[in-house]
């Protein structure tokens, strides 16, 4: 590719963002008499185009993630105006193994509350494979055209 096709964009809205947010802590701070405007602006947190609240990433939002992902391949979780209900089987069981794996490797190194809470989201996200690896099972014996309702155990 050539360097004229190249196209590159700075976004410098998040300046004038951030410009805005300093004047407002300063003007906030003049108001109230205090005499250092850039502390009070340094204590502002910054927020991005949205003005949503800054996260600090932790081991039990990984967790939430990741478990929440596993529901949404389960299908447990889904858009509300859906009318099926999309099921990625794999996808679930790569995600319950990725869960299984970080619980092994952070064994003894995590808190009591985060080993719980890894514990609990792993049982329950399991519980939901097991009955929905059995409805993807029966689904496809019916459009196989086994009758379940049929099926007898073979007499010995």
């Amino acid at each position: 590719m050539a360097d004229e096709d190249k196209k590159i964009f700075i976004d410098e809205d998040w300046k004038a963002q951030v410009a805005r947010e300093k004047e407002a802590a300063r003007a906030k701070a003049e108001e109230h008499g205090d005499d250092a405007p850039e502390a009070a602006a340094a204590e502002t947190p910054a927020k991005d185009h949205a003005d949503a609240e800054a996260v600090e990433p932790n081991f039990s939002g990984l967790v939430d993630s990741l478990a929440m992902q596993g529901l949404i391949a389960l299908g447990i979780i889904g858009p509300q105006d859906a009318k099926e209900v999309y099921v990625d089987i794999a996808s679930a069981r790569f995600i319950i193994d990725t869960l299984m794996m970080l619980r092994e490797k952070t064994s003894g190194n995590l808190t009591p509350d985060e080993t719980g809470h890894l514990s609990s989201a792993l049982a329950e996200l399991q519980r939901f494979y097991v009955a929905r690896a059995q409805q993807v099972q029966e689904q496809a014996l019916k459009q196989a055209g086994v009758d379940l309702n049929n099926l007898r155990t073979p007499k010995q």
